[in-house]
């Protein structure tokens, strides 16, 4: 299966450096994006947003693939990447982009990232709870109650890994949900697109498991909020990724999770770590 990846510009300039930014941004996340933070920045050069492949979670894409997808538009604009940041899951991303893209360039760009932490299982179930309230309005109560239990029962199978239970509620969501949208009259178009975004978001979440950050991440920077539940602060606590040391250096804020890439002071504290 071919796929391709774009790069949406989040500011463009003459120079002939490019700063990488990973993360899932959708139109009305509550969190704040790259889209909040790179005009606050001062620091010169171009800025571009991943755009991810629309690839369902059980499309066979392995990892490499899916990475390889976003490489290429990056090395065929023949710039040179000064940075990449990464936000949640997007570090994990960021880390290996960092990687292979120091092979190539010959020079390794800097890695920032905000609120670094992994996909788990219970992510993937958070994230498809929201999706559900979405279509609270379509579904009927019993389909309503069909899901919930899947999303429970394949959670408990043994074996149960973050990729396969992406696949499986993907396919029961789509299964149930279908006959709900005919029956609620809402086009085959709208239909699409919106499968296209959840099942881009479920692939987005899910590959990410296949990779190892935590060597890249200890030459980064991270820059952390105050919710424990999020980055550094769940995994100083879990232990889901081990002890000891997990990046370089870690710059605290009081900002929430949510907020953390609208703060002026991160901001400030982005321009200082580029021009370094």
């Amino acid at each position: 299966m071919s796929i391709s990846s774009t790069w949406a510009p989040l500011r463009t300039s003459s120079s002939s450096e490019v700063i990488l930014c990973a993360d899932f941004h959708t139109t009305g996340r509550p969190e704040a994006g790259f889209s909040d933070l790179v005009p606050q920045l001062e620091h010169d050069g171009n800025y571009w947003l991943i755009a991810p492949p629309a690839v369902a979670p059980d499309s066979g894409v392995d990892v490499d693939e899916y990475i390889g997808s976003w490489l290429a538009p990056v090395r065929e604009s023949g710039m040179t990447v000064r940075a990449v940041l990464g936000f949640c899951v997007g570090s994990v991303y960021g880390a290996s982009l960092a990687d292979e893209l120091a092979k190539s360039q010959g020079t390794a760009p800097k890695l920032i990232v905000f609120d670094p932490e992994p996909t788990q299982l219970v992510t993937i179930q958070y994230q498809l709870t929201k999706v559900l309230d979405m279509l609270d309005t379509i579904l009927s109560e019993a389909e309503r109650a069909e899901i919930h239990a899947e999303l429970g029962k394949y959670l408990r199978l043994d074996g149960m890994t973050v990729g396969r239970y992406a696949a499986e509620m993907f396919g029961e969501f789509r299964r149930i949900s279908d006959g709900a949208f005919a029956r609620a009259g809402l086009d085959t178009e709208y239909s699409a697109e919106m499968w296209s975004l959840f099942s881009s978001f479920l692939s987005y979440l899910s590959l990410a498991e296949g990779l190892n950050p935590r060597p890249a991440w200890l030459d980064a920077t991270a820059l952390s909020s105050s919710s424990p539940h999020n980055g550094l602060n769940r995994l100083k606590v879990t232990g889901e990724m081990g002890t000891g040391e997990f990046v370089a250096h870690e710059i605290r804020f009081d900002e929430d999770h949510a907020e953390l890439l609208r703060s002026p002071g991160v901001a400030e504290t982005v321009d200082k770590l580029l021009e370094r």
